[in-house]
């Protein structure tokens, strides 16, 4: 080999071992960046079971989206200040977790809870902002597989709050 080739081969291996130190470097850094996901927590107020005693005027009713996503809740939620009486109720046919976000006209997250069980409820959502009566809020239902938290589905219901 004459002095030309072995300065090609040097200068190869040099390139070589720069393309292997970025990629590694490119790498590990994508590994210790955090996905974003926050998975959310259990609902510390649900309850087991059934709500009784629903007030009528609130009108409880079924959502279903299939077989294996079930919801009940009050189609005429009732406000009393800052929180809302709405017995969101994950039945006990579902297979996930759901968790509901109250978002008001504008789109704003103005209250939410954890996950709730199946065959679990929860009387109120507390909100962070004051709404009037015959309002407009949606209500963002999400549901996650219960071991990988993956999303199985998402709903969003138009609801008119009633004040107490």
């Amino acid at each position: 080999m004459d002095k030309n080739q072995k300065l090609i081969i040097k200068i190869t291996l040099v390139f070589v071992i720069i393309i292997i130190v970025i990629s590694l470097i490119i790498f590990l850094n994508s590994l210790s960046k955090k996905s974003g996901f926050i998975i959310p927590k259990i609902e510390t107020n649900a309850i087991e079971g059934k709500p009784n005693n629903i007030k009528k005027k609130c009108i409880y009713q079924e959502a279903k989206v299939n077989d294996e996503y079930i919801v009940y809740l009050c189609a005429y939620p009732l406000l009393e200040e800052r929180t809302l009486n709405i017995y969101f109720t994950s039945s006990e046919v579902n297979k996930g977790l759901i968790k509901v976000k109250v978002l008001d006209s504008e789109n704003k997250v103005i209250g939410e809870t954890g996950l709730i069980n199946p065959d679990s409820y929860i009387k109120d959502i507390s909100l962070n902002k004051d709404l009037k009566d015959k309002e407009r809020i949606t209500l963002r239902i999400m549901n996650y597989e219960k071991e990988t938290y993956y999303s199985l589905g998402e709903i969003k219901l138009d609801l008119l709050v009633r004040k107490s």
